[in-house]
Formats: C-alpha cells, sequence, structure tokens
C-alpha cells in the first residue's frame, strides 16, 4: 500500500541535509501517495529518526512497491474486463452528459484555480450531490505551478466519500520515479485489512483512445481499516495528466486524538469507475480556462464548506485564498 503524504513530509524534514539517495527516496512518496496521506498522522510523535531507522531495517523504502501477492489485470478496454465496477445509471448519464457538451468558445487565457476545479468537478456529478469539507490544508501544499489540487468529500445521501483530483502538466519523472501508467507490475490490489462482502474487488484496467490519450483505472485493495479507493488516471498526448480518486471513506482532519483520522462510511466509493473515468477524461480539465470559468469557480467556492486547519499546523498552512 501507498504511504501518506503527511509521514512522507514528515521523512523528508528528518532527512534534508542527508545525500541522496535516502532523501530522494522518501520524496518519491509525494506523487502517488495521496491516498493515504492523513490516515497515520500521529505517527508523527514517535519521530522522524525512529520511522527512518524502521524503514531502512525493514528495506521499505517509498515508491519501491509491496509485498504480497497482486491481483493485476491489463485490458485493452475498461468496458471489457472481466468482474469490473458500474456506474450508476445517474453516474454515467450526468458524465457522459459532460464529455458531449461543446466545448467554450471564449478564449483560455487565465491559470486553472481550485476554486475552478470544484465548480468543474460539481458540474458533472450526479444531480443531488453535495461537495463540502473541503481540505484547505492539502489544497495549500499540493498546489504549485505545475499542479492545481483539490481535495474535499462528496455526498450523495449514502455516505461521505473524499475525493482528490489533480491537473497537472509537469514534465514525468523517469526511472525509479516514473509513476504508475499501465497495470504492469501492479501491486494496489493486495488487502491489508478486511473486505467485507460488498466492498468491490482490485482490479487494475488500462486503454488507449484513438486520440493518444491513455486511460489507467484501478480499484485498490484495503488498508487495515477498510478503506480502499476507485481511481482513475488520465494522460493526454500534450503531456497534461488529470487524477481522480475517490474512497468508500472520509480521510478526517488531525485533532491530535489517537486513532486513525479516517471513518469509513459505505461499501462502495460513489460515482463508481466507469463515471470517474468520464468525469476525468472532460476536456474542462485544462491548465488554462476561460476567465469566465475563473469568476464561476469563486462564486461557487464560497458555498463549499471548510474543514477546519489540524491542529498542529499554523494558521498560514491553511490559508488558500
Amino acid at each position: 500500500m501507498d504511504f501518506e503524504d503527511d509521514l512522507t513530509e514528515m521523512l523528508v524534514k528528518s532527512v534534508d541535509e542527508l545525500d541522496p539517495p535516502i532523501a530522494l527516496m522518501i520524496a518519491e512518496g509525494s506523487r502517488d501517495g495521496r491516498r493515504r496521506r492523513r490516515i497515520r498522522r500521529g505517527l508523527q510523535v514517535a519521530g522522524a529518526a525512529v520511522v527512518v531507522a524502521a524503514l531502512v531495517t525493514a528495506g521499505a523504502v517509498v515508491g519501491l512497491g509491496s509485498s504480497g501477492s497482486s491481483h493485476s489485470m491489463q485490458a485493452a478496454d475498461a468496458t471489457a474486463a472481466s468482474g469490473g465496477p458500474s456506474a450508476s445509471p445517474s453516474a454515467s448519464a450526468s458524465a457522459s452528459a459532460s464529455l458531449s457538451a461543446s466545448p467554450s468558445t471564449q478564449p483560455a487565457t487565465a491559470d486553472l484555480t481550485w476554486q475552478a476545479m470544484l465548480k468543474i468537478l460539481n458540474d458533472q456529478l450526479p444531480p443531488g450531490a453535495q461537495l463540502g469539507k473541503l481540505d484547505t490544508y492539502a489544497v495549500k501544499f499540493n498546489d504549485n505551478a505545475h499542479t492545481r489540487y483539490v481535495e474535499l468529500q462528496y455526498n450523495d445521501g449514502a455516505g461521505a466519500s473524499t475525493v482528490m483530483v489533480t491537473v497537472s502538466n509537469a514534465p514525468i519523472p523517469t526511472g525509479i520515479r516514473a509513476p504508475m501508467t499501465d497495470c504492469t507490475n501492479w501491486k494496489g490490489g493486495v488487502d491489508e485489512g478486511g473486505r467485507k462482502p460488498g466492498y468491490e474487488h482490485p482490479s487494475c484496467q488500462v486503454r488507449q483512445l484513438p486520440d493518444g490519450t491513455k486511460v489507467l483505472g484501478y480499484i485498490t485493495g484495503t488498508d487495515g481499516y477498510g478503506l480502499y479507493d476507485e481511481s482513475v488516471k488520465v494522460f493526454r498526448p500534450d503531456g497534461t495528466e488529470v487524477s481522480i480518486t475517490a474512497a468508500n471513506a472520509t480521510l478526517d482532519q488531525y485533532t491530535g486524538t489517537p486513532g486513525p483520522n479516517l471513518t469509513v462510511t459505505r461499501d462502495k466509493p460513489p460515482v463508481g469507475l466507469p463515471g470517474w473515468e468520464a468525469i476525468a477524461q472532460s476536456p474542462q480539465w485544462q491548465m488554462k480556462v476561460p476567465q469566465s470559468v475563473v469568476d464561476a469557480g469563486v462564486a461557487f467556492a464560497k458555498t463549499v464548506s471548510r474543514l477546519p486547519c489540524p491542529q498542529d499546523t499554523k494558521p498560514g498552512d491553511c490559508d488558500i485564498d
């Protein structure tokens, strides 16, 4: 399973004066570890030195994969994958409608903002969906010149779910730092905790679109608390990457209270993997968008509730306005 970003950040700070490759390998966790970024934030109290020693002793290095058997599947078309997930009719209809909408004729002169991302996401979700509890701390530290990021909770009435969306045009690393772009050697299907009868089975599938876009979709194994994800990554020929991850749980804000800081709320993440794939493929996800999209995002963002700043951070760490 992936290490969470908060643990990664802690380790990086503890070894930032060491020579590579140790610092480099630990930093690798920052790219694909977002979905576990607050599950065990309380590990910070143990001290960075103790954790680093444990990692070295165990030979566990962030980004080098996990042990255990893997359940991998690579398919030419996600719809042909056996045992694959199915989206609810409303989710598929909403996503399909967003894709068929005519692209804006306005010039894309403004930078994509986190507010605009909220609006774009909301407009493509099934009717009745509610977005709230925006994690401003996560937005603050994942948003940069080449990457836009939002993390918040989605509620369709069947249980809230933490959803993470990333749009990036950053150069894709190669070698040991290269991200997962297909199902080769995929190890994300290993269960660390129990799997209820209603849970989806782990799977990985990839397909190539006629325009050269690659769509990667997978359902992870459970962590120790029963949390698992539906995750989609869209790689466009122009270098833009769109990533959406939805959990069957909420990643709760750290308050200093011992525990996993998460709540499993449902058997399946909302929308369904095909629905998230359709949303992630929307041409609206661009690093440059019309100014009207930015303006609409600012207005919509005012209606979205926010999580309090984590107890162990400075107030400025959550300042994103």
